[in-house]
């Protein structure tokens, strides 16, 4: 073998034991967190808890940490619900599905192997304290003693050679249908020309962050952003010009975000954003800090160099009322930017509370 081929074989095997060791390292603390959150070890909770600390899922663990951060653990019922989204049936999207059902298949099977791996682990134990017993009981000789171990060591490395295959295997699919399902994923739930979530994304973690709130009694801010006369751009200098003021203002707004928020695109030159744990008074001054950041920016044309004008926007705002439906709630961030818009544009309102609970 020349020493360039030996080189990458040598590199090539310090890779798959890299992979082999993130692999266990990924189960085994899926497997912590089963039982530090007192759930039952099944392929569901495997699965998610594996997604998690895996971390090739940005929107599972944001919300995981969400509920963690707020109840100290994760139940049987979020388990659930969580499976079902990300997993289970994330989407409409027909690759998306069969990817997940194919990831979850491998999953269950790497949960086996870690089941026997630790059943070998357990009797390798159990046969030590058997011999060790008859041993002090004089009923077999250290020969006999050292016979038996060395054959129930060579049984449990022959095993766990086979599971060690099984799990580089097993960790070579599971890396291939990641990638798979990270870019169906996130075709699935992202707006194509601004990147941010789509809205379907936003109702789907808007559900999640009511019932969270509903539970635990936690803040939920809501803005929506319009951006302040975006006909004009339109008409005067097209499509391709406007898409130019939408991506402007997408970036705008998530360069002012936490990791745990969420902007998306609320529809056409609307934006929505999602601030997990933060009261409307906290949440109206991050709106503000983004309408002052939008009146900065004054659009040129880079080829004729004419002056599009300065970029601004109007904001609604509304904190999530525990027991309030979700549409009221959209529905008084909504008519709160309608205020804003019609009062001069360029400002936040804050949204009336609902009579009933003010």
């Amino acid at each position: 073998m020349d020493v360039p081929h030996a080189n990458a074989v040598i590199v090539e095997r310090r890779v798959r034991a890299r992979d082999r060791e993130v692999l266990n390292d990924c189960a085994a603390a899926a497997m912590r967190s089963i039982q530090e959150n007192g759930l039952h070890i099944d392929p569901r909770s495997f699965s998610v808890w594996y997604e998690y600390h895996q971390g090739s899922n940005p929107d599972l663990r944001r919300l995981i940490d969400i509920l963690l951060s707020n109840r100290k653990t994760v139940g049987t019922d979020d388990v659930a619900r969580l499976y079902d989204r990300f997993i289970a049936n994330p989407g409409d999207h027909q690759d998306l599905r069969a990817t997940a059902e194919r990831m979850q298949d491998t999953l269950c099977q790497v949960l086996a192997l870690v089941r026997e791996a630790g059943v070998d682990a357990s009797r390798f134990g159990t046969a030590i304290r058997t011999v060790s017993g008859r041993f002090a009981d004089s009923e077999c000789s250290i020969g006999t003693l050292v016979q038996c171990l060395i054959s129930e060591a060579r049984d449990v490395a022959a095993r766990a050679g086979r599971i060690e295959g099984a799990l580089t295997r097993n960790g070579e699919m599971i890396r291939t249908m990641q990638d798979s399902l990270s870019d169906a994923r996130e075709a699935a739930i992202t707006d194509a020309l601004t990147g941010l979530a789509n809205r379907r994304h936003l109702d789907e973690t808007m559900r999640v962050l009511t019932g969270v709130a509903m539970n635990d009694g936690g803040p939920v801010s809501l803005l929506i952003f319009d951006i302040d006369h975006f006909k004009r751009v339109n008409d005067r200098w097209g499509h391709p010009v406007g898409d130019l003021v939408i991506q402007l203002a997408a970036a705008t707004i998530r360069a002012d975000l936490r990791d745990t928020d969420l902007a998306a695109r609320y529809g056409g030159e609307e934006f929505a954003v999602l601030l997990p744990g933060v009261a409307i008074d906290e949440a109206t001054t991050i709106g503000e800090r983004i309408r002052k950041a939008f009146a900065t920016h004054k659009m040129v044309l880079r080829e004729s160099r004419e002056a599009v004008g300065m970029l601004t926007v109007s904001v609604g705002a509304a904190g999530y009322e525990p027991g309030e439906p979700l549409a009221e709630w959209v529905r008084r961030a909504d008519a709160a930017l309608y205020e804003a818009k019609a009062a001069g544009r360029n400002r936040l309102v804050v949204a009336h509370v609902p009579e009933d609970v003010a």
